[in-house]
């Protein structure tokens, strides 16, 4: 007979294998509250990503409306809070200057922008973080076509 038994085990809950839902605590009711969620996540990720500092550009020319928008941001917006008026004249200032071929004006122009811009306007942020990707390599081909100055 006890060749038929098998031994005992005992499985203790700290014992078991380790699962992917383990912290998971629970899943939202509906689809849309899972979309909410993941979006205001990624909308996070994009931000903190987005106000990151922007390439170091070694070219000093500026706008006027550039100096008044990192003017109007630094004078009347705190660093906690968005000013959404304030992102699109930047907005503006940085396709202007894109238009007329200054990618390092440009790219100031959308740092503040992303800096003043609301982090649940996702499709903003995407945008404006697309507009400092173009503005960066057009930045890069405009120095690798400087000649070197001794």
């Amino acid at each position: 007979m006890s060749a038929n038994r098998r031994p005992i085990t005992i499985r203790s809950p700290r014992l078991r294998p380790w699962s992917v839902f383990d912290a998971v605590r629970s899943f939202p009711s509906t689809p849309d509250a899972l979309m909410s969620e993941i979006d205001a996540a990624i909308a996070s990720t994009e931000y903190s990503r987005a106000s990151s500092p922007p390439l170091n550009t070694t070219t000093s020319s500026s706008t006027s409306s550039i100096e008044e928008a990192k003017a109007g941001s630094a004078t009347s917006a705190p660093a906690s809070t968005y000013d959404a008026q304030i992102a699109d004249e930047a907005y503006k200032a940085a396709c202007a200057a894109l238009a007329a071929g200054r990618p390092d004006a440009a790219a100031r122009s959308l740092q503040v922008a992303l800096e003043s811009c609301p982090p649940d306007k996702v499709s903003a942020v995407a945008k404006l973080r697309s507009l400092v990707a173009i503005a960066n390599s057009q930045l890069q081909k405009k120095l690798q076509k400087q000649p070197l100055l001794r």
